[in-house]
């Protein structure tokens, strides 16, 4: 008789989302904890390991854990477990992250602990030739002006 495998630790994306409502659900948890200027870039035809990135910023480094907390924890009901998280706390580290990133496979979210490490960054840049995802900011929700994707460009 052979013994059951035990479930993995850390589980892909569930099925039950296709992948723009996983997006979606993303977007939604990361705004309940009201986070900064939310985008999401379409990167199916520019990369093989994602369909969508997520991109938002809180105020400080602890906002943006609360955020990445709060959607996976949002996320989870549903069974859609990440497939990999960096930049959290955990793991006995005394310092926050300014960055966290948490992949579901299909989409992954990047946290950014303040406006300036997002433009340090600048992923909107880097993916430029993204179409974004139209949004609806919450009522209770305002955007900050971001930088151009490309200054150089027109």
């Amino acid at each position: 008789m052979s013994t059951p495998t035990p479930a993995p630790a850390v589980e892909a994306a569930s099925s039950t989302f296709d992948t723009e409502a996983l997006a979606m659900a993303i977007v939604e948890a990361a705004w309940d904890l009201k986070a900064r200027n939310v985008r999401v870039l379409d990167v199916r035809r520019l990369v093989p390991y994602a369909d969508f990135l997520i991109l938002c910023h809180g105020t400080s480094d602890r906002h943006a854990e609360s955020i990445a907390e709060n959607v996976m924890a949002e996320l989870r009901p549903q069974k859609v477990r990440p497939l990999g998280i960096e930049g959290m706390t955990g793991s006995g580290r005394r310092e926050r992250a300014a960055w966290v990133l948490i992949d579901f496979g299909d989409a992954v979210l990047h946290v950014f602990g303040n406006h300036e490490m997002r433009q340090e960054f600048n992923l909107e840049s880097i993916f430029s030739d993204a179409p974004r995802m139209p949004l609806t900011l919450p009522a209770d929700l305002e955007d900050e002006p971001l930088p151009r994707a490309n200054p150089t460009r027109p």
